[in-house]
């Protein structure tokens, strides 16, 4: 649909907020009749069920256009037949989505009659994390920063080699030359405004840890069992070894795998944990008293939310769940507060609500970008602004 002309995008615009007059009317019904493509396109957009679908579908623009974000506001089914102005919105939006062609999109920015609030520059912005600045705490307590640890050998606790590779990555080579049982206890904490950090553990499991996000475990394996502790998100590709069950323990739920591959998000802050399977099996197990256990077991593509009791969600949506591995914001139908949440954590900003945002927004942006960056888009929606004050983000709702 990219042959949409930009005055033709103005008109169907126009026509949806009730502005066009008698000559316009004209050029539009022109335009419609010109073609079946045409008068296609033109139902399509003045069809509120394909429009909220669509949106549904498309999220990302063109890297030429020097944008790779697109977020449009998801209203209620009752707020979108109530209120033209959002439906208009809506549309207009939609319209960005499906009609962006070469040149299109700084023809609709700078288009004054597709948001009556010109797209702001903000003066304070906050980068995306560019460096590692975790922290390895050993059993001894000495604390290792890795953002200022030379890459190679970092220690040797006991038989187990710590190295640290280029890429930032941190590994675990148990020699077991002397058959020593020794087992010493470490942590690995990923702050706020930090890169993601893989490990790798001496049994040969990968695990990526988010920002914000903390893993405890063994220097080597022992006993009947590989058990770990975590906070925040992680995410695991656990060695397989069906003598020797892989357990993760978050917010009083325990995960356990035998070789497969898996995401836990169990942030303090969030008001449920949630287990997501990406390959293999787990069970996921939470104590509901002395003697009795809440349990699942979990297949490929379900999640597990874990509050008060497990709950199973048959078809998780897997490319959000794991866009952060991905290098990627991605939210669909996500409130304010899960969104701002994540770039709290990420770029390492406080925020603070002013008006309450009851809108779910639909957006997928790289996490490389500035935080002004994911700003500006949501506020085209026209239904949300930020401020950057210092190192604070204030959200307002837009009272137009």
């Amino acid at each position: 649909m990219s042959n949409i002309q930009p005055q033709i995008d103005e008109l169907i615009i126009k026509f949806l907020n009730g502005t066009l007059d008698d000559n316009e009317r004209g050029t539009l019904d022109n335009w419609i009749t010109a073609s079946d493509a045409n008068a296609k396109i033109f139902e399509n957009l003045t069809n509120e069920k394909w429009v909220t679908g669509e949106l549904g579908k498309m999220y990302s623009i063109g890297e030429n256009a020097g944008w790779n974000t697109i977020v449009t506001a998801l209203n209620s089914e009752v707020e979108i037949k109530s209120n033209k102005h959002f439906w208009y919105k809506w549309v207009a939006a939609a319209i960005i989505v499906v009609a962006l062609g070469s040149g299109y999109w700084s023809y609709i920015m700078n288009n004054s009659d597709f948001n009556q609030t010109p797209l702001k520059e903000f003066a304070i912005d906050i980068q995306a994390p560019a460096t590692n600045k975790a922290i390895l705490t050993l059993a001894d307590g000495t604390k290792i920063v890795l953002e200022e640890a030379s890459n190679g050998k970092l220690v040797a606790e006991g038989d187990v080699q710590v190295t640290k590779t280029e890429g930032g990555k941190i590994i675990y080579e148990d020699s077991k030359n002397n058959g020593s049982s020794v087992v010493n206890e470490n942590t690995l904490f990923v702050p706020r405004g930090s890169k993601p950090v893989q490990l790798v553990l001496s049994d040969g499991t990968e695990v990526w840890l988010n920002t914000g996000s903390s893993l405890t475990y063994p220097s080597r394996f022992v006993g009947i069992d590989r058990k770990v502790k975590m906070t925040g998100e992680v995410f695991f590709d656990v060695a397989k070894n069906p003598a020797m069950p892989f357990k993760v323990m978050a917010n009083g739920i325990e995960t356990q795998a035998l070789g497969t591959q898996f995401n836990i998000n169990a942030y303090s802050d969030e008001p449920m944990a949630k287990i997501t399977l990406i390959e293999g099996s787990i069970k996921v197990e939470r104590k509901k008293s002395n003697t009795e256990k809440d349990h699942l077991i979990v297949k490929p593509g379900q999640q597990v939310l874990g509050a008060n009791h497990l709950k199973l969600i048959e078809n998780a949506n897997l490319e959000e769940v794991m866009a952060w591995k991905n290098g990627q914001f991605h939210f669909e139908g996500a409130n304010i507060r899960t969104i701002m949440g994540q770039i709290s954590k990420f770029y390492n900003v406080d925020v603070e609500y002013r008006d309450d945002i009851k809108y779910s927004f639909v957006m997928k942006s790289s996490r490389s970008v500035p935080v002004s960056e994911l700003l500006k888009v949501m506020e085209l929606t026209d239904l949300v602004r930020f401020k950057i004050e210092g190192n604070k983000i204030i959200v307002l709702a837009n009272k137009k």
